[in-house]
């Protein structure tokens, strides 16, 4: 199966109620006051991202009149949460009650789902300002990402108390594949349209380029990422 594989190139934390496999590539543990401490580089590395994160959130909030900065807001909001849930879950592996471990999982999954399609409503909405029936821009992206939330929340915990993948794959992975290159789409014609220059278009390349080589590990390389 699909998840069995993925599951043995990386040990994602909803594997252990889905998946028998084992990583390929094992993680170091350290031992800080008779807690056993899973993956400290791994830990740091989050620490890192959840540091730019912060940054460039303080970064997007004082730009008061920007278009979209509370749509950008949302996003790294619901990002720096799938991070620090995930801190938690990575670090402290052996030590969380299992009933614990599938909530954090829960709502890690969640978090990061709402984090992709906020990415794609945000850049909807952002230049809306206001529906046929009066609704902000604001308003509607709140409802729409509080709704998938309520059907990501509801389809992560069932699967994972049923022990199936599928489910989770596919809006864990399939769907929020589809938002992030769906967003780039977007982007384009978006450029295309404002006949933006070239720096713009960098940029967004760029961008993809990063996200593409960081979905590559899901797959293969497990051996060599491996701390």
């Amino acid at each position: 199966m699909v998840s069995d594989y993925i599951c043995s190139e990386i040990d994602f934390p909803f594997c252990r109620f889905v998946s028998k496999e084992v990583c390929k590539g094992m993680c170091r543990t350290e031992m800080i006051n008779k807690t056993k401490l899973n993956s400290p580089a791994l830990l740091c590395l989050i620490a890192i991202i959840l540091g730019l994160t912060v940054r460039m959130m303080r970064h997007v909030q004082s730009l008061c009149s920007s278009i979209g900065r509370r749509e950008m807001t949302l996003l790294f909001t619901s990002y720096s949460f799938a991070n620090i849930i995930e801190l938690v879950l990575v670090g402290l592996r052996h030590t969380l009650d299992r009933k614990l471990f599938m909530i954090l999982t829960t709502l890690q999954l969640v978090f990061t789902n709402v984090a992709f399609f906020s990415l794609l409503v945000g850049a909807i909405t952002m230049e809306m300002y206001a529906g046929k029936h009066g609704y902000e821009s604001q308003t509607l992206l709140y409802i729409w990402i509080s709704s998938y939330g309520f059907l990501s929340t509801l389809v992560i915990f069932v699967s994972l108390l049923l022990k199936t993948a599928v489910p989770i794959l596919i809006m864990s992975f399939g769907l929020n594949l589809l938002f992030a290159y769906s967003y780039f789409i977007l982007q384009i014609r978006k450029l295309n349209f404002n006949n933006a220059e070239i720096w713009a278009y960098g940029t967004l390349f760029i961008a993809l380029a990063c996200f593409m080589l960081s979905s590559i590990p899901i797959f293969v390389g497990s051996g060599l990422i491996a701390i």
